[in-house]
């Protein structure tokens, strides 16, 4: 077999918790070691079996031959200076690049997290990936013109919170999948990705501080309310009646905005007190008239839920303008006039190409 064909060894994260005993080769008196092995990997966040100096040399050195830690190899990064966000690229084991972006607010800013907390020093978010490239051709997004490759792995979606943390120096608050891809179009890494960063065995982020965005996909958020890690939705709705939804985000409008509505309300009652949360990003002209307000609000009235309304970042190329400040207010004042708790996103990263509906490879 030449050196070309032979098989790159599995990386840990790929593999069950269930199957580490085994993979490392450990059992009974010394199954202590695939406690400390998630010791090491989750709070020391080693990228190597060397690093592990309370195993013995014969145990690192047989692991670094089975398996690998990391997969992804940072390929860049690019500061906002307008607000400190960070744009990062990776580059996958198959050579494949794309971004996830780190997003700090300064203090007194806006949240990215409209429940998140007031936190020592500022908030700290990461708008992860789950997908290289986007087949979902929203009609306004840059990640929709973007070619789709393939589903992140498990790993590879996990990771990107390892390297944020790393890269920047600072914890990370709240995890946000919400960059490029459709999560819900990548399942079953999504779900196990969560497993990992939820799970006490992992990461233990708490559910407030996890949120999966999601263009729509009514068949998938059933069934993530049936086993998989509580976590906050945020539904990228857009548009307030089906025929403006076919026109902008085509493929999500398969289904009706009532089955969204009804999708999203039976996961919040499933899970318990999960947050929801309506995207609308205002597209001048298309989506921000008054009727489109009382439209969105009636839908929403009497429920418990927040709306961000997401003034819109230009992309080359496209045809589409932000809606006007009057405008953005107006609709904003109707919401709330009904009770509906909203808020209008402050634009970050829009001179990096990190902002909402901007994000490339």
């Amino acid at each position: 077999m030449s050196p070309e064909s032979t098989p790159l060894p599995p990386v840990l994260l790929d593999v069950p918790l269930g199957e580490w005993p085994s993979m490392i080769g450990v059992s009974g008196a010394e199954i202590y070691r695939v406690r400390q092995l998630q010791d090491w990997f989750f709070q020391r966040r080693i990228k190597s079996f060397d690093e592990i100096t309370v195993w013995p040399a014969a145990l690192r050195r047989a692991c670094a031959e089975k398996l690998t830690l990391r997969s992804l190899v940072p390929d860049g990064q690019v500061a906002s200076a307008e607000d400190g966000t960070v744009r990062f690229t990776y580059k996958t084991r198959d050579g494949l690049l794309f971004p996830s972006v780190f997003l700090h607010p300064p203090q007194g800013g806006d949240p990215v997290d409209p429940d998140e907390d007031e936190v020592p020093g500022g908030r700290s978010s990461l708008c992860l990936s789950t997908q290289v490239g986007c087949a979902w051709g929203c009609s306004f997004c840059a990640s929709g013109r973007v070619p789709f490759k393939r589903d992140l792995t498990q790993t590879e979606i996990v990771e990107q919170i390892f390297w944020a943390e790393e890269l920047t120096g600072r914890r990370l608050q709240s995890i946000l999948f919400m960059g490029m891809g459709e999560p819900l179009a990548n399942y079953e890494n999504v779900v196990r990705a969560l497993q990992w960063i939820r799970g006490s065995e992992g990461l233990h982020y708490g559910l407030r501080h996890v949120t999966v965005s999601t263009t729509g996909l009514v068949p998938q958020i059933q069934q993530l309310s049936k086993g998989a890690p509580a976590v906050n939705l945020a539904i990228s709705l857009h548009a307030a009646d089906d025929e403006t939804r076919k026109k902008i985000m085509p493929r999500s409008a398969r289904w009706t905005i009532k089955e969204v509505l009804k999708a999203a309300w039976d996961y919040q009652v499933k899970t318990r007190g999960s947050r929801l949360t309506f995207e609308y990003v205002m597209l001048d002209g298309i989506n921000d008239s008054q009727r489109n307000a009382q439209r969105l609000s009636n839908f929403l009235r009497h429920r418990k839920c927040w709306v961000n309304l997401i003034v819109y970042n230009p992309v080359p190329g496209l045809p589409f303008q932000p809606s006007t400040e009057e405008k953005v207010k107006k609709f904003s004042d109707i919401l709330s006039e009904r009770g509906i708790w909203t808020r209008v996103r402050r634009p970050l990263g829009k001179d990096i190409g990190a902002g909402c509906g901007q994000l490339s490879v």
